[in-house]
């Protein structure tokens, strides 16, 4: 009875001491060798060993093992045969003890067990939790040997306890595995911020793609309250905490705002915070995740912004063309004079058109431009008449794209009426036109003159006259809607006209 009793607090020394030691280390080789070591202390046995199912599911490795040599563990490959014990015990999920292995005809003995002189062996399939075979734990002995049922019952006790610690070896590796792709995935996502906070809402993970987009370092940041990177305004409305609360209700709370970079700039990301849980369901963090949207959202308000301007272009180049119709329509003497004065000044609108198609978002059409533009356009139908204009001013006035539309009709009447009526009707003629930019107010006005000289006016002939829609956009259209002033005077040699209106300074400025 004393000898039991010494083999039973044996037996249950060494697994306890099993125990502990797979509790310290975490690589399932060292592992699954000191449960070799141990097994065979316990059964007075100088060899066991670990069979190992392969991935095949028809082939056994011997994965780890006492008393074999390097020929045999990690190389001795077994195959799964109907008339194997090894086979038997794992698929019936019970031990296999064979006595003498000479006598024993149920079962083929592998031959490299029969050239180390194995005679007797004890089989129990290694289950993990679930009932999933594992592989096998086996005990040799080079001598005749009767395994007792309490045998039996320990190395299934044993077996039961290396499942357990297999299994959990098994998901801390995939773990390992899965964070170490976690944190690749992360570092390498440099336009990602993914950081971790705690359910107070400090940080306590930050990964480079965090520092690469706010500016902060790790160092700089865990610990900190992540609503430092909220704006100002988001700051004093809580969103933090608002946000925290989504999170924990729902799991996940969009997170679609501007936000504060450590340089006082601003970033607008694109992304969310989800609740994190442990095993009891129990929230103990929350993962945000963002990407760098600023470059997306700017393109997103310029367009708005285009769209909006293009809709405003869009109903003031409408009202004049209201305006032209009416216009021809009151001066017309009949269709095919409507047809004429309405296309030419359509041919103007067209001209200004095509000079703001061609402009980039910032840019603006400039009043020598517009000058040059219907200028080339007149000098078309007389090659003499660029050598009767003199013009005189800065390139580069920018003017208000509002303006343009209105402006560039009153200047296309004037060219029209000089045509006509006064300067450029006769060879002799002259026309200057002189402009300057007066920057000392606010806003800057331009100052344009325009003035007609050289005309000889026979004794029958009538003195130039003025266009009567030419100068309902001088007198009325450009102060009514340009806040331009003007003076505009019929001389016996042609027109004198002053047009002073604001013009474009910078951006915020423009269509005011």
């Amino acid at each position: 009875m004393r000898d039991e009793r010494d083999l039973f607090l044996r037996r249950q020394r060494l697994l306890g001491e099993f125990g502990e030691f797979a509790l310290q280390s975490e690589d399932i080789d060292e592992v699954l060798n000191e449960a070799c070591r141990l097994v065979a202390e316990a059964m007075g046995t100088a060899r066991a060993k670990v069979l190992e199912i392969e991935d095949d599911g028809n082939s056994l490795l011997v994965r780890a093992g006492v008393g074999w040599g390097p020929s045999v563990v990690g190389e001795v490959h077994l195959m799964m045969s109907a008339n194997s014990s090894e086979t038997f015990s794992i698929r019936e999920k019970c031990p296999v003890i064979v006595q003498d292995i000479d006598k024993e005809p149920r079962f083929d003995v592998p031959e490299f067990m029969k050239k180390a002189g194995v005679v007797a062996l004890a089989n129990v399939p290694i289950l993990l939790p679930g009932g999933k075979a594992y592989g096998l734990l086996q005990v040799d002995d080079t001598r005749p040997r009767q395994f007792a049922e309490e045998d039996a019952q320990f190395l299934r006790t044993y077996a039961t306890i290396l499942g357990s610690v297999v299994d959990r070896l098994f998901k801390l590796s995939e773990l390992r595995t899965t964070e170490q792709r976690f944190r690749l995935v992360v570092e390498e996502a440099k336009d990602y911020a993914i950081f971790l906070v705690d359910t107070g809402g400090r940080v306590t993970d930050w990964f480079p793609g965090a520092e690469e987009v706010f500016g902060w370092s790790a160092d700089e940041m865990v610990g900190k309250a992540a609503k430092i990177l909220w704006t100002p305004e988001d700051r004093a409305s809580n969103e933090d905490e608002k946000e925290i609360a989504t999170a924990t209700q729902n799991g996940v709370a969009s997170d679609v705002r501007w936000h504060m970079r450590k340089d006082g700039s601003r970033v607008f990301i694109e992304g969310s915070m989800r609740a994190l849980r442990n095993r009891a369901g129990a929230i103990v963090g929350f993962l945000k995740i963002g990407q760098d949207a600023t470059e997306r959202q700017s393109w997103r308000d310029r367009q708005q912004i285009l769209v909006a301007e293009l809709q405003h272009r869009t109903s003031n180049l409408m009202g004049v063309v209201r305006r032209i119709a009416d216009q021809a329509l009151r001066s017309s003497q009949d269709l095919n004079d409507f047809g004429r004065q309405f296309g030419e000044r359509i041919s103007s609108l067209s001209r200004v058109q095509a000079l703001l198609a061609r402009l980039e978002e910032d840019d603006r059409i400039s009043f020598d431009e517009l000058i040059g533009s219907e200028l080339a356009a007149l000098g078309g139908e007389n090659h003499q008449l660029n050598g009767q204009v003199r013009l005189h001013g800065p390139k580069g006035i920018a003017l208000r794209s509002s303006t343009v539309h209105i402006l560039a009709l009153a200047i296309h009447e004037l060219f029209t009426n000089a045509l006509k009526y006064g300067a450029l009707r006769q060879p002799e003629g002259n026309l200057t036109i002189s402009w300057r930019l007066e920057s000392e107010v606010v806003p800057r006005r331009l100052h344009v003159d325009w003035r007609e000289s050289g005309i000889i006016v026979p004794a029958q002939d009538a003195p130039p006259q003025g266009g009567g829609a030419g100068r309902e956009l001088i007198e009325r259209a450009l102060p009514y809607q340009l806040g331009a002033e003007t003076t505009y005077t019929v001389e016996t040699d042609g027109i004198r006209c002053t047009i002073a209106l604001p013009v474009s300074g910078k951006k915020e400025e423009d269509d005011q």
